[in-house]
């Protein structure tokens, strides 16, 4: 997935940047706000982690700007004496914020929690063959009637959906769905993804041998 970083740190920017392509992510940085505009604007992103203080046009200002004319999900990244601003910032548009000095995992797990509220707009409802699945509600339904799923299941099968036709490793999904767990034994996931095929369809979810799982959506 692309990421907009707009930092005028570059160290800041070359250690982000660093630890977020190691997790296969495409960041590409702007130093300046008229510059990350510019590319925001011009670009198509997934996400952008956005400073509140930049030279040339402020973050505040970049964040209106872009949440006028396009529905990227914003990051913004500030220092603590900022806070009050960055608030303003919640109130512009911007999807979530972060503190400065800040852990690169939690910035990585921020990332996605906002991918997700965001892809749960696009995948409201979907359809597989003769299941519904509703993910606003938690809401299964197989042949017209309502299937229990625990929610440690559909957590892993929301997941999956809202990283349609890509291929999600199995740590992805144990750190994402048990984060914090150190102790979780990954065989336990192997369970939880069999019980979810004999729910729903065997292949509503297929395996990438050595690597981890795949959900490819098929609209009716």
């Amino acid at each position: 997935m692309r990421v907009l970083l707009i930092e005028d740190n570059r160290e800041i920017s070359k250690n982000i940047k660093r630890y977020l392509e190691l997790d296969a992510w495409k960041v590409d940085i702007a130093y300046d706000g008229k510059t990350g505009l510019e590319k925001a604007l011009q670009e198509e992103y997934n996400i952008i982690l956005l400073d509140g203080m930049l030279p040339v046009m402020d973050g505040l200002e970049v964040c209106k700007k872009v949440q006028a004319q396009k529905n990227t999900p914003i990051i913004m990244i500030t220092a603590r004496d900022e806070l009050s601003d960055t608030i303003h910032g919640l109130e512009s548009g911007a999807d979530d914020y972060l503190v400065k000095p800040f852990d690169l995992k939690e910035l990585e797990m921020r990332m996605f929690a906002v991918l997700r509220r965001a892809q749960k707009q696009i995948f409201k409802e979907i359809i597989y063959k003769d299941i519904v699945i509703n993910l606003q509600k938690r809401e299964v339904e197989k042949g017209g009637e309502i299937i229990h799923i625990p929610l440690k299941e559909f957590q892993i099968l929301e997941y999956l959906i809202t990283h349609e036709g890509v291929a999600v490793s199995r740590t992805d999904i144990i750190d994402h769905i048990w984060w914090g767990e150190s102790l979780f034994e990954s065989d336990k996931l192997d369970v939880y993804i069999s019980n979810i095929r004999k729910k729903l369809s065997p292949d509503i979810i297929q395996t990438i041998k050595g690597y981890g799982y795949v959900f490819t959506l098929q609209k009716s």
